[in-house]
């Protein structure tokens, strides 16, 4: 059989995304084809047996041929059956399971490598690579490999009537798959800018349906409609020059090509068969139904490897990042076992940014939090105080010192056994589509919950965890009560049913849900601006219940309004590393805000832009 050529081969696909099930699937499906296509050839053959008997006034090739045609008539339609049996079940698999490898291979990642602005794996990037997978894997196994198998089994029919006969058909085929690659070549070159841009309009008008409100608040639609129209026209001027003014002159000349080897085979059948005798009229018949068929395959051929070939060009791209090496996984290493949480970071520097533009932010921090002690974060933004958060959530590893969380290095640490103590409180919260109870269990690990289908949680025996859920909702100052399915209610697209400051406080909702998973538990909160989508009240209530958890909590908080943090056992202030000269620690500790308003001429503008006047700690007797 003539062996398929793509430009770039399909063994991240084979190896990587598919499971042994779907290779088995695909494997069996490919055979059917196979199989499929030799019936596609091999059926004309009776009718050939009838006709010639019919021509000649033989009954007994009339007889042969229709039992022939019928036999394999019957076995192609055994063989479509089965056939399509495992074409579901290969679809099922590539269409359910397809997507679970690929978000493995992504969650095996570290944080930083996914939010990284050069990684192509984010959210949109996962779906555009199952997608452009699919269609490859079906397009080569249900259209491209039938192709070339009908292709070849016609080329094995003509060899078969007379070695003339064959090599005339094997001239055209070999020609026409190289005239096939020129072109595929030609339109990928010229495509891919147009490509490019009609990627980049459409991004833009995907951002616009996004902010529908925006754009009418604004009252710009007439503008935005006249941006719609112009981004495209270049695009669609190059999408013209390739497709209008280069390609109907190719398909004519394809197809006189195709018409000129027509002529030469025929006739030198015809020959054969009329003059020489050594073509028999079946097997004239059998090469004029083998050689139609090698036509039309190959003009379907070059549409179907040019289709694949723009999917492989973009899965290359995913392939690139996906196969960049891993420096840890999350599930890996040591079990945390500690009673509670303390902090330790060491000489810890860190930068971000990769592929030689990376940027230090963080240079010599040295810290030590004590368990139970409450930490506020503050300083000018850029200075790296997120960056304290997400490295101990270990979302990358520093660049120099050690981080210790009760004396267990995160660089050896199975980091799930340890997040299952953290509650997150994001700076930006967007909520799932989910009920308001299934939003406030998103954080709780596996390891402390089993998970739970909706039903499930709706069932009598789960009324400890529901109570559990209200009180954590009350304590971020929401009610599922006001709510028609109270903490049943599904709270819509990114959260949709909810304002802003809703959202908020159902994400610090969680948070108190996931530390009361147990009373002898270790607990850390990590917040980055808890209550910046809060009014004052909501703030107040709020801050009233983290103040209020268990005791031996450890808590570390960034803060842009300093009355959040005003209360906190102490405040480290992080300086901008360009306002750092090598003498200058960028991150120091302070007994209060008090304190860092005193001995930080940075800190004071901030202070003063919001107008707050930090008062000096009086010592408890």
């Amino acid at each position: 059989m003539l062996k398929p050529k793509l430009n770039v081969d399909l063994s991240f696909i084979w190896n990587d995304l598919m499971n042994d099930r779907a290779r088995r699937l695909a494997i069996q499906s490919m055979a059917f084809a196979v199989f499929g296509s030799l019936l596609l050839i091999a059926a004309p053959y009776g009718i050939s047996i009838f006709i010639d008997g019919l021509s000649n006034g033989e009954l007994d090739l009339l007889i042969v041929g229709g039992i022939v045609f019928a036999v394999m008539k019957l076995i192609e339609a055994l063989a479509g059956f089965f056939q399509q049996r495992h074409r579901e079940y290969f679809f099922q698999e590539e269409f359910w399971y397809l997507p679970q490898s690929v978000m493995s291979l992504s969650l095996r990642r570290p944080l930083a490598s996914l939010t990284n602005s050069s990684s192509d794996i984010d959210g949109g990037g996962i779906t555009s690579l199952r997608e452009k997978t699919w269609n490859v894997m079906g397009t080569f196994v249900y259209n491209i490999i039938p192709i070339f198998s009908q292709a070849t089994f016609g080329l094995i029919a003509c060899f078969i009537a007379h070695p003339l006969i064959g090599l005339g058909a094997l001239a055209y085929t070999v020609i026409e798959l190289k005239l096939g690659q020129i072109n595929n070549r030609f339109i990928q070159t010229e495509m891919r800018p147009v490509i490019d841009m009609f990627k980049r309009w459409e991004r833009r008008m995907s951002e616009w349906g996004h902010n529908l409100d925006h754009i009418k608040y604004q009252g710009v639609e007439t503008k935005i409609l006249g941006f719609i129209h112009h981004e495209v026209q270049e695009a669609l001027a190059g999408d013209d020059r390739v497709w209008r003014k280069y390609y109907p002159y190719w398909i004519l000349l394809r197809r006189l090509i195709g018409l000129s080897f027509s002529v030469l085979v025929y006739g030198l059948t015809g020959y054969l068969v009329l003059y020489s005798g050594s073509v028999d009229g079946a097997l004239g018949i059998l090469v004029f139904f083998s050689f139609q068929r090698i036509n039309h395959t190959l003009r379907d051929l070059s549409d179907q490897q040019r289709e694949v070939q723009f999917n492989l060009a973009s899965i290359a791209k995913y392939r690139r990042a996906l196969k960049k090496w891993v420096p840890f996984v999350y599930n890996e290493g040591r079990t945390f076992e500690a009673d509670d949480i303390s902090i330790k970071f060491e000489g810890v520097s860190h930068s971000v940014g990769e592929d030689g533009e990376e940027k230090l932010i963080l240079r010599d921090v040295n810290l030590n939090i004590a368990v139970g002690e409450r930490i506020g974060i503050v300083g000018p933004s850029g200075a790296g105080k997120s960056q304290l958060m997400s490295l101990l959530v270990r979302a990358d590893d520093p660049v120099a010192g050690r981080i210790s969380v009760s004396g267990y290095d995160l660089s050896e640490t199975n980091m799930e056994t340890l997040l299952r103590y953290y509650g997150v409180i994001m700076q930006k919260s967007e909520p799932y589509e989910d009920t308001i109870l299934g939003n406030a269990m998103f954080g709780v690990s596996h390891l402390d919950l089993p998970m739970m289908s909706f039903s499930d949680m709706c069932k009598a025996d789960q009324a400890e965890l529901m109570e559990k859920a209200r009180v954590a909702l009350r304590k971020a100052g929401l009610s599922g009560e006001e709510f028609k399915k109270e903490i049943l209610t599904n709270i819509g697209y990114k959260g949709a049913k909810l304002s802003g400051g809703q959202q908020q406080r159902l994400q610090i909702a969680g948070a108190h849900l996931k530390l009361s998973m147990s009373e002898e538990r270790p607990r850390l909160v990590l917040a980055d601006e808890p209550t910046a989508s809060l009014d004052s009240l909501s703030e107040v209530t709020v801050m009233k219940h983290l103040d209020d958890l268990p005791e031996r909590t450890t808590m570390f908080m960034v803060a842009h309004r300093l009355s959040t943090v005003e209360d906190m056992d102490r405040i480290v202030y992080v300086r901008p590393l360009d306002q750092c000269d090598e003498h200058t620690t960028q991150v120091t500790v302070h007994k209060s805000l008090y304190d860092l308003y005193q001995t930080e001429p940075l800190f004071r503008p901030m202070a003063d832009h919001q107008k707050y006047s930090p008062k000096e700690k009086k010592l408890v007797a």
